[in-house]
């Protein structure tokens, strides 16, 4: 009768739950206030799921009636007499609202306390109901109820499918091998993880370095223009060519975490890495968007009078540079409380990239064959330095800028300090070398190019390249990752 009775009531506060405002995707001011006073490090996704970093998370349970308390407080945690500082596997707080650690079990699949005698008020609560569930989430038997109308994707119903045949192909053991997506890779890639968008497609092609063919391959939602990274939040976001929608990709489950709509076609993005934040242009919209990469939200837009396409960021003094292609101009824009306040730098004509430091800005013309620098506190141009024939990308590290020039492959490097070129070295006499991209935890950049069949490793401390390897793959987009950021 007891069991019964406890059933009954647990059905009759599950259907109210369902209908009131207690299922809004964030939890109420005094809730997040003391859950930030136990943990500073957190932070609060837009489903209201807690991150912590290190891949560790709690879903919250929001309960069928809120108690009013005058100091919010832990009434019960297991195991018990851990504060919410030592990570419990649940935490009970006095006003009714509840948090479930989220753990892999010995198979690395995600799941929940197996304590089966939780006290009734963590039962009786039910998890945000647009959350985003980690994929094959296996939810003990005496927590079923806490799921309401919840469905747990489960790691065949990925949102980024596999391709088609791709997967024939993995079923069909007598399939010859091709040599068109293998990447061969050096040592430069142990324990590194490798998603490849090649040439052309909507793909991501995943790679370790245990083979030289990919794992298996993920459809995005269309052509990729631009990935970044944070490395905070081990997500991807993704601008596309066509349409007006950015993408948040979870790089630990390789799923769409999130969809964001602009105004009009998004035209370039950089990473705060401070506050992870993605800060993306809009050209024919006037805006540059800052999207929450802790929330997944879109947090703030910033309206211009100008068309920005090119973006930088200097994580020093907060500062965003970015390049108007209608005007040719490079303009510089600080906060003051929250007022964006732009300032008009300089004119650079076909500028191909953009980069600034806490004193200056770097802009680069791929057509005049020039590097300008700009003075932000002077909003004028202090400097012009020759480079070698089409410069197509760069790479700021430390005090030293590592400039691609593609038309006969060479790389100059420019030094902030000497203020002077104190390298020029041809990289490459064959294949046009577009793109450079630092790897994780390492002093080497890969050099890339959409045709040229392989990539380079240029190493940043001797200036020179260190391996020049064959690969049978077209690169247009890449993403590398140490695999110790991975569950």
């Amino acid at each position: 009768m007891k069991f019964k009775r406890m059933f009954a009531i647990a059905i009759t506060m599950l259907t109210v739950l369902l209908n009131t405002k207690a299922l809004a995707t964030k939890l109420p001011n005094d809730v997040w206030n003391f859950v930030k006073a136990n943990l500073p490090q957190a932070q609060q996704r837009f489903d209201s799921v807690i991150t912590l970093g290190n891949d560790l998370m709690y879903i919250p349970l929001y309960p069928p009636s809120t108690t009013t308390v005058e100091n919010i407080a832990v009434e019960y945690t297991y195991p018990a007499k851990l504060s919410f500082k030592n990570y419990p596997e649940v935490v009970l707080l006095n006003n009714g609202y509840s948090f479930l650690k989220v753990m892999k079990d010995s198979n690395g699949n995600y799941t929940l306390t197996q304590k089966d005698d939780l006290p009734l008020k963590v039962r009786l609560g039910i998890m945000p109901q647009d959350m985003l569930t980690p994929i094959g989430l296996k939810i003990p038997e005496s927590l079923k109820l806490t799921l309401g109308d919840l469905l747990i994707p489960t790691k065949e119903e990925k949102t980024l499918a596999y391709r088609d045949d791709y997967i024939q192909k993995e079923k069909n053991p007598y399939t010859p091998a091709v040599a068109s997506n293998e990447f061969i890779q050096t040592e430069e890639f142990k324990n590194k993880k490798i998603l490849i968008n090649p040439k052309n497609s909507k793909f991501f092609e995943v790679y370790d370095n245990t083979s030289k063919k990919p794992l298996y391959e993920l459809k995005l939602s269309s052509m990729p223009l631009k990935v970044i990274v944070s490395q905070k939040s081990n997500v991807a976001l993704i601008l596309y060519w066509s349409g007006k929608e950015v993408e948040i990709i979870d790089l630990k489950d390789e799923n769409s975490i999130a969809k964001i709509e602009l105004d009009s076609n998004a035209t370039d993005a950089v990473l705060n890495k401070s506050d992870n934040m993605a800060f993306v242009t809009s050209q024919n919209a006037g805006k540059i968007y800052g999207i929450d990469l802790n929330s997944m939200q879109l947090s703030k837009i910033i309206k211009l009078d100008q068309k920005p396409s090119k973006i930088a960021y200097n994580d020093t003094d907060k500062s965003i540079s970015f390049y108007d292609e209608y005007s040719s101009q490079v303009f510089n824009v600080t906060n003051n409380r929250d007022e964006f306040i732009v300032q008009p730098i300089g004119t650079v004509d076909n500028l191909s990239k953009i980069l600034s430091d806490v004193a200056n800005i770097y802009a680069i013309s791929r057509t005049d064959n020039k590097l300008f620098i700009f003075d932000k506190g002077q909003s004028k141009l202090i400097s012009t330095v020759d480079l070698d024939k089409k410069p197509t990308d760069a790479v700021l590290y430390k005090t030293k800028l590592f400039i691609l020039c593609s038309k006969e492959g060479y790389i100059d490097v420019y030094d902030t300090n000497d203020n002077k070129i104190i390298s020029r070295q041809q990289i490459a006499k064959d294949g046009f070398y577009s793109k450079l991209t630092l790897i994780p935890n390492d002093k080497n950049i890969l050099i890339t190019g959409i045709n040229s069949k392989n990539y380079l490793i240029y190493n940043i401390d001797t200036m020179k390249v260190a391996k020049n390897q064959a690969s049978y793959i077209d690169i247009s987009n890449i993403v590398i990752l140490d695999k110790s950021q991975r569950l």
